[in-house]
Formats: structure tokens, sequence, C-alpha cells
């Protein structure tokens, strides 16, 4: 059977919730041997992604992909909007995206905010055909 590395990260999660601290880097050894077994060594970086979201869930958060077309440091003004938009205090995870023109586009879970000028243009136009 094949597992996902949301599988994985909530198993893991779970075992190292239970498990004391001097007991997890035994868990972790364990947790790679598993991995090497069935072969799913490739899906560590994902794993580890779900993994920190769960850890963040856990703290009340919630982790959000802020994507821009230049690097750029977000102002605490647009952050708590951030936050008020998707109602939960979130960890931003920035990058760039050469596709975008300006603005920018938040993920949330299954959730997609997209405030780039790009969907803006793409909205006035569709209500100038109207």
């Amino acid at each position: 059977m094949k597992y996902t590395s949301k599988q994985y990260a909530q198993s893991l999660h779970e075992a190292l919730s239970e498990s004391s601290p001097k007991d997890q880097d035994k868990v972790l050894d364990n947790f790679v041997k598993i991995l090497v077994q069935n072969g799913d060594i490739p899906k560590y970086s994902e794993i580890e992604k779900e993994l920190s979201e769960l850890i963040l869930q856990t703290q009340g958060k919630k982790v959000g992909y802020v994507s821009t077309a230049r690097e750029m440091n977000l102002s605490t003004g647009v952050v708590e909007e951030l936050n008020e938009s998707v109602k939960s205090d979130l960890e931003i995870r920035q990058n760039v995206e050469s596709g975008l023109v300006g603005g920018l586009v938040l993920k949330v879970g299954d959730k997609l905010i997209d405030a780039s000028i790009k969907e803006q243009l793409n909205k006035l136009s569709k209500s100038l055909q109207e």
C-alpha cells in the first residue's frame, strides 16, 4: 500500500507528539527507515511541508503561500489584511512567480485569493463585455 505525504506527516506528527523529547531522535530514525523501506524517500520534502503545516495548525495558525512578481517585504498592514481575509493567523511563505505582472496571489489550503494585476484586468475586461 502506498501512503501519501499527508498520511506520513500525520503519522510522524502523532508519533512525535506521543514520545518524550529524549525519544524523538529514535522516532525520526525509525521514520526514515520506513521511508527507505517503502521507497518513499523522494517524498521527504513534501512530507516536511505537510508536517510543518500540521504543527502550525496545532498552534492555531495556517500556512499562507504568497506569490508575487518580484521579491518584496510584505508590510504589517498587508499581513494583517491577509489574516483577516482568511480569518486566521498566517505563517507566510513567499515565492516569486515570473508569470505575474504585479499584485499577489494567496493560497491557504484549498482557498485561493487572486489579487494579481492580470486577474484584475480579466475582471475588468469581462465587466466591459457585459
